[in-house]
C-alpha cells in the first residue's frame, strides 16, 4: 500500500491524527517508536536545524526534497512534508509535486503566499490574489493526479495573517480549495485563542462535511498560558482531523541539548555521567544497537569474503 493511501486511511479511520514536526531521520524514528501514526517534516525546523536561519524563504525545493526523502526512507509511517509555497508559480509548482511524489512521501502542504514565503506566524506575509491562488492549487492538484493520485495535497491559506486578512476570506479560500479537489484544508490563525479557528471549521465543514481539516498547534504560541488552554480533544471536537505540533521536536531538542552542553561546560565529567545514568534502560542506551549494527554485522557475515572478515575481526 502506498504511503499516500496509508495516510488517507488514517484520516478516515481516526478521530484525530496528531504528531510533532521533525527535521532529522533520528527524530522521525523516535516519533515512530513513540507511537505516532504519521511523521511531519517541518520546514521551519529544517531552516533552523540545518541553516540556523528563520523561515523566510531560505530553503528551496531541492533542500526540502532531500530532507524529506531521507526521513521517508527511514520510517514506515506515512510522511507529510512542508512544501512551502511550492517554490514557484502555477506552472513551476508542477515539478514540486513530481519531486515529492518521487521520494515516496504521503503528502505535502502548500500555502497561498507570494514568494518569498515566510512562517505563517511572522509579520510581513503577502498572499496571492484569490484567482491566482486558486489556479495554482488547481495546477498542483492536476499534477498530483498525473503522477500519484494517492499523494495527499494539503491546501493552506495564510490570508488571516496577512495585512487586512479576514476570516471570511480564509473560509472562501478553504472552500474553493476543497471544491478544486484538495485532500485536506488548513488555515493559519493569528493566536492560540483565535475564534476564527471555530468559525473556519464550522463554515468549511458546512460545505464539505467529509474533508479533513488541519490544525497547527503552533510552536509560535504558548498554549499553556492562553485563554483557551486548548486541548487536543477540543481541537477534534471543533472538527479538525489532523493536528501538527509544528516545531515540538526542535524545541525539545534545544532544551535537552542546551541542558547537557551547559552542564558539561560547568560540571565537566559529572554532567556526562549524569547523561549516562539517564540513558540506562532507554531504547538508545546502546547507540550502536539503536541504529542496527547487529543487522549489518550479519550482512557482513553473509556477503563479505572470508579473508576480509578475518582481517576485520580476527580468526573467531
Amino acid at each position: 500500500m502506498s504511503a499516500g493511501r496509508l495516510l488517507r486511511n488514517l484520516l478516515k479511520g481516526e478521530r484525530l491524527v496528531f504528531t510533532a514536526g521533525v527535521y532529522t531521520p533520528v527524530q522521525a524514528r523516535l516519533a515512530e517508536l513513540a507511537g505516532h501514526n504519521c511523521i511531519y517534516v517541518s520546514g521551519y525546523s529544517c531552516s533552523i536545524g540545518y541553516l540556523l536561519r528563520p523561515d523566510i524563504g531560505f530553503l528551496n525545493l531541492s533542500d526540502m526534497v532531500n530532507f524529506a526523502g531521507m526521513i521517508a526512507r527511514t520510517v514506515r509511517k506515512p510522511v507529510i512534508s512542508d512544501a512551502d509555497d511550492a517554490y514557484g508559480n502555477a506552472v513551476t509548482a508542477i515539478r514540486t509535486v513530481e519531486e515529492f511524489a518521487r521520494i515516496g512521501v504521503a503528502g505535502i502542504h502548500v500555502e497561498d503566499q507570494r514568494f518569498p514565503k515566510r512562517c505563517g506566524h511572522l509579520a510581513g506575509k503577502l498572499v496571492l490574489p484569490f484567482d491566482e491562488a486558486l489556479l495554482k492549487m488547481k495546477s498542483i492538484l492536476r499534477a498530483r493526479d498525473e503522477v500519484d493520485r494517492d499523494l495527499v495535497i494539503i491546501a493552506r491559506t495564510d490570508v488571516l495573517g496577512s495585512e487586512g486578512g479576514t476570516v471570511e476570506e480564509a473560509v472562501r479560500r478553504g472552500i474553493a480549495y476543497a471544491d478544486a479537489g484538495a485532500d485536506v484544508v488548513w488555515a493559519e490563525f493569528r493566536s492560540p485563542d483565535d475564534e476564527a479557528a471555530k468559525i473556519f471549521a464550522e463554515r468549511v465543514l458546512a460545505q464539505h462535511p467529509d474533508i479533513p481539516l488541519l490544525f497547527n498547534y503552533s510552536s509560535s504560541f504558548k498554549w499553556s498560558k492562553s485563554k483557551w488552554r486548548l486541548r487536543f480533544k477540543e481541537v477534534a471536537a471543533m472538527g479538525y482531523k489532523l493536528l501538527l505540533v509544528s516545531m515540538g521536536s526542535l524545541q525539545a531538542e534545544l532544551v535537552s541539548v542546551w541542558k547537557y552542553l551547559k552542564g558539561l561546560a560547568e560540571e565537566l565529567e559529572e554532567a556526562h555521567w549524569r547523561l549516562e545514568s539517564e540513558l540506562e534502560g532507554t531504547l538508545f542506551e546502546n547507540i550502536h544497537e539503536f541504529v542496527g549494527i547487529s543487522r549489518y554485522a550479519e550482512l557482513e557475515r553473509l556477503f563479505l569474503p572470508t579473508g576480509e572478515l578475518r582481517e576485520r575481526y580476527g580468526s573467531e
